[in-house]
């Protein structure tokens, strides 16, 4: 289970960094994401994704038992940017594909973390009592 869940951040985080990509290399770009506002938006957008995926990223190598497995993954976010870039048309598109990369990733971040939690600190040990004197 856990290597499925690892899978489907790889290729939905792929999936949407290229798709973000995209948008940023359009110049007319739709909607909410269109002037001043629409960039900063974009860059926000951008951010709460990079921190989705940064954390996910941290998930994954918490449980990935060997580096071929992480190789494997990083495959796997390729893949996923390449069926977004398959996928690209328009810009309006790519807004599409940003936010459902970012709203998947925000799933998956959550059932990863709420089923595998990082495990609980240890108890620390006895104090030791340190001399205070010169």
């Amino acid at each position: 289970m856990t290597y499925l869940i690892a899978v489907s951040i790889a290729l939905v985080s792929g999936w949407s960094v290229m798709a973000c990509e995209a948008l940023f290399r359009a110049e007319p770009r739709p909607g909410m994401f269109n002037g001043t506002m629409g960039m900063i938006l974009l860059l926000v957008v951008s951010g709460v994704g990079g921190l989705l995926l940064a954390g996910s990223v941290i998930w994954v190598l918490r449980i990935v038992p060997s580096a071929s497995v992480a190789l494997i993954l990083g495959a796997g976010a390729v893949l996923g940017g390449m069926a977004s870039n398959w996928l690209n048309v328009n810009a309006a598109g790519a807004a599409n594909r940003t936010l459902v990369g970012l709203a998947g990733l925000a799933i998956l971040y959550s059932v990863a973390w709420s089923f595998y939690p990082p495990p609980a600190p240890s108890e620390p040990s006895t104090p030791v009592d340190l001399q205070r004197g010169f």
